[in-house]
């Protein structure tokens, strides 16, 4: 694709359409702290730390607060940002106290306001006074970003279909590298490296970094730590006869995909091809399962029925899946407590997996796109066992 952003104009719809929103339920305007939904609203991204920084939105102006360190950054002529206020650091220059000032500035300081938090998150050492103790106006704490993030623009969806091709690449490489003897964070360093350096000179200057996290993650366990799915240990070596369970996952313009695939460093014993097919059915289950107007709670329903049948319920530690975006775990989840039904324009990680101990881990995950008629699977790592023995 050849715009690796989100363009002006689709920030100012999102703006009026957070705007429209907020005025439904009696708001004047609105203040954000939270750091995505400052990015998603104007498309300012910076570094969240202990220093506050907020965007104030009307109708007829944005203005954000930042601290010094970041004033030139945030006034960057591609973000929505009609100006922008500093402060030289914190705990110096009482950040929330300009918080305050913009809100009278746009006139709703004596108002009704909508935020996403009441004040600056916690974070980093920072504690700081609520917006409600500062300003004479009501203020309501809303969802009404998250909410809009659920389903996703058209270029959006371009976004991600093109961390996904990136996706296959850094997976391909990263099942080349893997050796009996090697330690996964060996691999990861190299593999990362390597995936990088191909990406940024092919799509050159079209791509900027908006976080400090690597732009390709390329990560796995194996052997028994696999059996634990948030286990962070990627210092055992690999060894002839493991299981390998990996997560590849790229950024490109503020949006990430997620792959991740269940291998074998040898020849696979018949537990794990049993275990494999299971898992690798339980996905194909889920994604047949996804289309719009199901219930989210249906689509885990239908996974779990299948693991009761084959006798692995017992081994399941989460549920099937959850959307994707900007964020790698986004709203909606593939939940049987999820309230609600599936929509057009979602994405979803759909990832059954389950853990049989001294054995080893059983997840495969893609990133599915709900289309208008079914579903569009991103990702495209080859999924049958044969394809996956190291």
């Amino acid at each position: 694709m050849s715009d690796l952003t989100i363009s002006k104009s689709e920030y100012r719809e999102r703006k009026q359409k957070l705007l429209e929103r907020a005025k439904a339920d009696g708001y004047d305007g609105l203040v954000l702290f939270g750091s995505l939904n400052i990015h998603y609203v104007s498309g300012m991204y910076h570094l969240p730390t202990e220093r506050p920084v907020a965007l104030g939105l009307t109708d007829e102006r944005v203005e954000a607060v930042v601290p010094r360190l970041e004033r030139e950054h945030a006034a960057r002529d591609d973000f929505l940002i009609d100006d922008v206020i500093s402060y030289f650091d914190y705990p110096q220059g009482e950040p929330m106290k300009s918080v305050a000032e913009i809100c009278d500035q746009l006139g709703i300081a004596d108002g009704t306001i909508a935020v996403d938090s009441d004040g600056s998150p916690a974070r980093n050492g920072y504690t700081g006074p609520a917006l409600s103790e500062l300003v004479d106006a009501d203020v309501g704490v809303e969802e009404y970003v998250t909410d809009m993030r659920e389903t996703k623009s058209d270029h959006e969806i371009e976004l991600i279909r093109e961390a996904s091709v990136w996706a296959n690449l850094g997976h391909q490489l990263l099942q080349e590298r893997i050796e009996v003897g090697r330690r996964p964070i060996e691999v990861r360093a190299e593999v990362e490296a390597e995936a990088v350096k191909t990406m940024l000179d092919t799509l050159g200057n079209r791509y900027e970094m908006r976080t400090w996290a690597n732009p390709m993650q390329c990560m796995f366990t194996t052997g028994d730590v696999t059996a634990l799915p948030h286990d962070k240990d990627q210092t055992t070596r690999i060894e002839r006869g493991d299981n390998i369970v990996t997560i590849v996952k790229p950024n490109v313009g503020g949006y990430t995909t997620e792959l991740e695939r269940t291998m074998f460093v040898g020849e696979a014993s018949d537990d794990q091809r049993t275990y494999f097919e299971i898992m690798r059915e339980s996905q194909e289950i889920a994604i047949d399962a996804i289309e719009p107007g199901v219930e989210y709670a249906a689509v885990e329903e239908a996974v779990v029925d299948y693991y009761e049948e084959q006798g692995v319920a017992e081994y399941t530690q989460h549920h099937v899946g959850h959307n994707i975006g900007m964020e790698g775990h986004e709203r909606p989840f593939l939940d049987v407590d999820q309230e609600g039904e599936i929509r057009p324009g979602e994405l979803f990680t759909v990832e059954p997996g389950f853990y049989v101990p001294e054995l080893g881990g059983f997840r495969h995950s893609d990133t599915v796109l709900v289309t208008e008629d079914g579903t569009e699977t991103l990702t495209y790592y080859p999924r049958d066992l044969e394809s996956l023995i190291v």
